[in-house]
């Protein structure tokens, strides 16, 4: 078995077109290519490479900073058409943007044109981090891809790439379309059904499926961002994003991984009577995440079911030190602090020890010269931290890759003595959550890198 993989990101590229042209005109896009894993690499690629080609022509920009013909939309704002003329139309006709009519069920009911594409990206995110349960959670820079185009068939379409596409649903009961109704619904004027019918969806999924990565509340978010953006949100703003965590929230039932997931970073989530509070804590730079993933899939409804609902008022106790010392660690960049603030006895070892040897691979992690290691997730997934020095900077990024290469291998080699086989992949942590934007797409014409 390779010990390790390599995280290949999508490309993803926000672009416009800079002449005029019939608003019903079939586009061609090429599709994202299929996620993948190489077996020769211990490190995730940087965020999105962008392809840097001369632009052909002059942009027009108004004082509301959109693009006149062609539309680079963006929900982390930075152009683009603003929040509150999603809906308008340009027409060719009378040379300005128009409202469409919303009156029927047809193409104009939605924000998007014929020649666009619409892109959401969602990082995989760790929770509980040893033992806050259902209240911590940090991103890591693995990202879920959806994209969505008019169907060139006029059919519904969903296209899954990536990892999970043997097992997932193709129609309409998969978790992303289901989600693109939800949002759509909530953020439409007169909360209407989105009529799927002639949209093509693609799903690149490049976070494992089932291995304690957040890959369903990656899915949650992806779709949620989606219909609403289809409805004339831009899930940039503040309101849009807390609009976007009480969904997802109603949907998942605890915060950990959708927080994390919106905002990116690492967040303290939780709800106070009917309002869901996230705060940020600082993660130290430098810092690397080495995954241990096993083979098999672990769902979370039933690692729940072995957690008690009970704890003596000394269990209780540990876990509250330990969860403050764990914060207080990494606003600190405290890296001795860290092994005892993810220690955990409400939810770790009951998961672990129904599953694997948790203590094993724990402790091998930590021997080979981890920060500390918990259990990501609901599992089977372990995570451990390296990397960073105590003053916050980024060190020597040689010696930090192959710390964590080594605690990825004394990881691997701790589970197969439990008769586990998985698969290593080393990460870093991300401040970048939920991203979107709109491709506008011409015939033949290179696309230009607007960001």
């Amino acid at each position: 078995m390779e010990k390790f993989l390599k995280a290949n990101r999508g490309e993803n590229t926000r672009t416009h077109t800079s002449e005029k042209r019939e608003r019903e005109r079939q586009r061609e896009r090429e599709m994202l290519s299929s996620s993948s894993y190489s077996h020769h690499c211990a490190r995730a690629h940087p965020p999105r490479p962008r392809p840097h080609k001369k632009q052909k022509s002059t942009v027009v920009k108004s004082k509301n900073a959109f693009h006149r013909r062609g539309v680079a939309v963006t929900a982390m704002g930075s152009g683009g058409m603003p929040a509150k003329d999603r809906k308008l139309r340009w027409s060719s006709d009378v040379d300005q943007w128009e409202k469409p009519d919303f009156t029927s069920q047809s193409s104009d009911c939605i924000a998007l044109n014929r020649n666009e594409c619409l892109t959401v990206s969602v990082p995989a995110t760790t929770a509980n981090i040893g033992p806050g349960f259902d209240s911590l959670g940090f991103a890591v820079d693995l990202r879920n891809d959806v994209t969505v185009e008019f169907s060139p068939t006029g059919t519904f379409i969903l296209e899954l790439k990536g990892e999970g596409c043997d097992f997932l649903p193709r129609d309409e009961t998969n978790a992303v379309i289901e989600a693109v109704k939800k949002g759509y619904r909530f953020q439409s004027n007169d909360k209407r059904e989105l009529d799927v019918s002639a949209l093509k969806f693609t799903s690149t999924n490049r976070i494992p499926p089932a291995r304690g990565l957040g890959s369903s509340s990656a899915a949650l978010v992806c779709g949620l961002a989606a219909g609403m953006t289809l409805a004339g949100s831009d899930v940039s703003t503040a309101r849009a994003r807390r609009d976007l965590l009480n969904l997802a929230c109603e949907v998942e039932g605890h915060p950990d991984n959708v927080a994390p997931a919106i905002f990116g970073g690492f967040q303290i989530a939780l709800s106070d009577e009917n309002e869901w509070i996230t705060s940020s804590v600082n993660i130290p730079e430098g810092m690397l995440c080495s995954l241990f993933i096993p083979d098999f899939h672990s769902l979370t409804s039933e690692t729940r079911a072995a957690l008690s609902d009970k704890l003596t008022q000394a269990e209780a106790v540990f876990n509250i030190g330990r969860t403050a010392t764990l914060i207080n660690a990494f606003n600190q960049s405290d890296f001795r602090l860290m092994k005892i603030g993810t220690q955990d006895i409400m939810h770790q070892h009951q998961r672990g020890d129904k599953q694997f040897g948790l203590d094993k691979i724990i402790a091998a992690a930590i021997g080979a010269g981890a920060h500390c290691c918990f259990l990501s997730g609901a599992g089977p997934t372990v995570l451990a931290m390296t990397g960073g020095d105590e003053n916050g900077k980024i060190g020597d990024s040689t010696i930090a890759a192959i710390t964590a290469e080594r605690v990825a291998e004394a990881m691997s080699d701790a589970a197969k003595e439990f008769g586990v086989e998985g698969q290593a992949l080393i990460v870093e942590p991300t401040m970048e959550g939920i991203s979107a934007w709109i491709d506008v797409f011409d015939d033949g014409e290179d696309v230009v890198d607007m960001m």
